[in-house]
């Protein structure tokens, strides 16, 4: 019997993620894996299981160690010869992660840019790094990075978080070329304004001008059912209002 496609969501604990999360729990063909500190099952549990939400920081380096190690002991080798044979299946990754400073420059802090980076661009180059090894395991592979069109254009009082957000387009676009030879997909969705709850801070806009989580989320699902030829690049998502 053909092994359900293996689907990884980090950055489930609320807003897009927690959306995309339960978007996929209505499809019945994946075995499906969501990442955060919200997540109900030990982290070094995760190499057992075929299914479940985990606790995962990922700016802490044991974490995406034990990620590292486990993706290694769940697809490095076949401990039984009745095993699952990933090789017809296929591999969907979402990276959901991230947060975002906003305020000038004259008042950003340097512990709040560093944990920034940690989280928005070092975690994402680390899980990418775990999943590399095993890429040739899979019938082919889907990686999907939330960017923001921050990450294309500037914004006032937001210089971190577009420097962070042109870092996640850097790193979707260096793997599409490199893991080219795979066939591995590499997709990167700048996302205009979505209803998570970072814009609470932000009062100046409304939640009712931009795209609803539900609605994201079943456009991020389509994602993994792209026609197996069609391999598609940048994506980009704005309200109806276009950038706000």
């Amino acid at each position: 019997m053909k092994p359900k496609a293996q689907v990884y969501i980090f950055g489930i604990g609320s807003g897009i993620g927690q959306g995309l999360y339960n978007r996929f729990l209505e499809d019945k063909s994946v075995s499906l894996y969501g990442f955060s500190r919200k997540g109900e099952l030990p982290l070094n549990t995760f190499s057992k299981k075929e299914n479940g939400t985990f606790v995962f920081d990922a700016t802490k380096k044991e974490d995406l160690r034990t990620i590292e190690i486990s993706l290694s002991e769940k697809y490095g080798f076949q401990k039984e010869p009745s095993a699952p044979n990933y090789i017809e299946t296929e591999l969907y990754v979402y990276f959901a992660l991230g947060d975002g400073i906003f305020g000038p420059i004259a008042d950003l802090q340097e512990d709040e840019l560093t944990s920034h980076f940690q989280l928005n661009v070092h975690s994402l180059i680390l899980l990418a790094k775990a999943f590399a090894p095993h890429l040739s395991y899979f019938q082919q592979a889907t990686f999907v990075f939330l960017g923001s069109t921050a990450g294309k254009q500037g914004f006032p009082e937001s210089v971190a978080y577009c420097a962070s957000k042109h870092a996640v387009l850097g790193i979707a676009r260096a793997l599409r070329e490199e893991w080219k030879p795979f066939g591995t997909k590499v997709v990167h969705v700048s996302l205009g304004a979505v209803a998570t709850e970072i814009w609470d801070t932000r009062p100046q806009f409304d939640k009712n001008d931009m795209v609803s989580i539900s609605d994201i989320s079943e456009y991020l699902w389509s994602i993994s059912h792209l026609p197996k030829s069609v391999f598609v690049d940048d994506l980009s998502i704005t309200p109806r209002k276009g950038i706000l």
